[in-house]
């Protein structure tokens, strides 16, 4: 148990630091909790965040004259069959437990509408910190006064299955509360409890909010932090986890809501967070903001030659640099399947006769789509070597199958693997071509040869050190433009022929098709 007060110091509830408002104390600590959505049961006048679904009985409008603002009105909190058994990520209920008559019921409901892997949260008041029924200074609606030990004990005794997160003591300021956090585990994984599980002897909180790529680049600061002893926590969205999923330099994820916290509450979040760790290192503006501008910030419209004066550094050392590990630290960044991933991976390579190359000729945006992958495949296919494209696609609508003599050789898979297959896919590929992408980084320092055509980044920025890669930069005016389009792409220079990025189009199927050609002969014959 985490306390975070001396029991036995009553705290008298007062309206006017209440005022029915008991959530908002602990709202960031909440946050990794919530963060996918659910339900806030008993939300009173404000939800502790605003995705969550309000509910309420707006009983304490009759009580207190509080004005509730419930997006759906009920009864009894106790019976909540509008929802479907596991149809919630979460349920969170702050100081409604101790007003409901059959707590237990309660409790069997909200548990009942949590997913496996959701997370029922309780913050109460504290029997030991708040005046008891009876007592002056008690709220003269509650029906029952709580220690956590009585919650957890109903729960050891009503459900087979859960992991016990959280178990706090607060009692500092103006709180008076206990906070648990139970997650829901599958049948059969039993009871836990990691919040009593000793504290590492040093911590580290990584964060790293943006693209695929930019996960496994936090990858490397997570390897080099952990070989220093430190246990890693990675705050990431929801893409950067399914990238970072198994990495085994990360000790936990917490994944971060999109669009959810404005840049005010994101900064009081962090700062909120930062103290829990022995070491706190913030990625975010590393590379985005210092290196690639956007188009939203007075940086992107600077003249290109003052651009690449600023612009013109290795995305990976500014990394490190933010995570203060020394200059010239080793990348380390590597993309983790599972063994499952693998031998999914190698049954799909045995299907494929013959040597295959992994294209990826999208990425985060239309100004990296390479409009000459059909021709591409096309070549490859002539020479007897399959294509598997993988990627969306969306920027590329007319892709088509390749057939030479009743074999399929070019395959356009798109998204239809989930992403983390098909980045193990491109771990079996003889040959990785892609454009600034989470499969170019995936593979960036594995043996395969590899030809990465950049947009908006130089080989310095990018590929500096990667392993058997070949970094096509294009002969046009405009490259590197070290910018973040938008989707609009209004800025970027275009071909008149593809209508696509004058970078990407300058790269020539035929021009690609042979450096890929002559890097498989090369490993054939170092191969015999």
């Amino acid at each position: 148990m985490v306390v975070v007060a001396k029991l036995g110091e009553t705290m008298v509830w007062d309206i006017r630091t209440s005022n029915g408002n008991e959530a908002a104390k602990i709202r960031y600590e909440v946050l990794p909790y919530v963060a996918a959505g659910g339900l806030d049961v008993g939300c009173g006048p404000s939800k502790v965040w605003p995705h969550l679904i309000g509910i309420d009985s707006e009983k304490d409008t009759a009580l207190f004259g509080v004005p509730m603002k419930p997006d759906i009105v009920v009864p009894d909190a106790a019976r909540l069959s509008i929802f479907a058994d596991g149809s919630a990520d979460s349920v969170f209920s702050s100081h409604l437990l101790e007003h409901i008559a059959d707590w237990q019921a309660a409790l069997r409901e909200w548990w009942r509408l949590v997913k496996v892997g959701g997370h029922l949260v309780l913050y109460l008041p504290h029997a030991d910190l708040y005046p008891r029924i009876g007592q002056p200074g008690a709220n003269p609606d509650h029906k029952h006064d709580f220690t956590p030990d009585d919650i957890v004990d109903f729960m050891r005794l009503a459900f087979a299955d859960w992991s016990l997160l959280q178990n706090q003591v607060r009692g500092e300021g103006a709180e008076y509360s206990f906070l648990l956090v139970l997650r829901k585990e599958a049948a059969g994984h039993g009871q836990a409890h990691p919040h009593a599980a000793p504290r590492a002897e040093k911590t580290a909180g990584l964060v790293r909010v943006g693209g695929n790529g930019d996960a496994l680049w936090a990858g490397s600061v997570a390897a080099h932090l952990h070989a220093q002893g430190y246990a890693v926590t990675a705050y990431v969205a929801k893409n950067g986890e399914e990238v970072l999923r198994h990495d085994p330099h990360i000790a936990r994820i917490v994944v971060m809501p999109t669009g959810l916290l404005n840049d005010d509450e994101m900064l009081e979040f962090w700062a909120h967070e930062g103290p829990k760790y022995d070491r706190w290192v913030n990625l975010i503006g590393s590379v985005e903001g210092r290196l690639l501008p956007h188009q939203s910030v007075h940086e992107f419209y600077l003249p290109q030659g003052v651009r690449h004066q600023l612009m013109d550094r290795n995305y990976l050392d500014m990394v490190h640099a933010y995570a203060e590990l020394p200059a010239g630290t080793p990348s380390r960044q590597k993309f983790y399947p599972t063994e499952a991933e693998i031998e999914w991976a190698r049954k799909m390579r045995a299907e494929i006769a013959g040597p295959f190359v992994l294209l990826s000729p999208t990425g985060s945006g239309p100004f990296k789509a390479w409009p000459h992958a059909q021709r591409f495949m096309e070549l490859m296919a002539d020479a007897g070597i399959a294509t598997v494209m993988v990627g969306d696609l969306q920027d590329l609508p007319d892709l088509d199958i390749v057939t030479r003599h009743g074999t399929d050789y070019g395959h356009v898979v798109g998204q239809e693997w989930p992403l983390r297959l098909a980045m193990t896919m491109a771990l079996q590929a003889d040959a990785v071509v892609a454009t600034e992408s989470v499969f170019a980084n995936a593979v960036a320092m594995e043996a395969m040869p590899k030809v990465v055509m950049l947009s908006h980044s130089s080989h310095e920025n990018l590929t500096r050190d990667w392993v058997n890669t070949a970094a096509l930069e294009a002969p046009v005016a405009c490259h590197p433009c070290h910018r973040i389009h938008n989707r609009a792409a209004a800025m970027c220079s275009r071909d008149t022929i593809t209508g696509k990025s004058a970078c990407m189009a300058s790269y020539s199927a035929d021009a690609v098709a042979d450096l890929v050609l002559k890097a498989l002969r090369v490993e054939q014959k170092a191969a015999a």
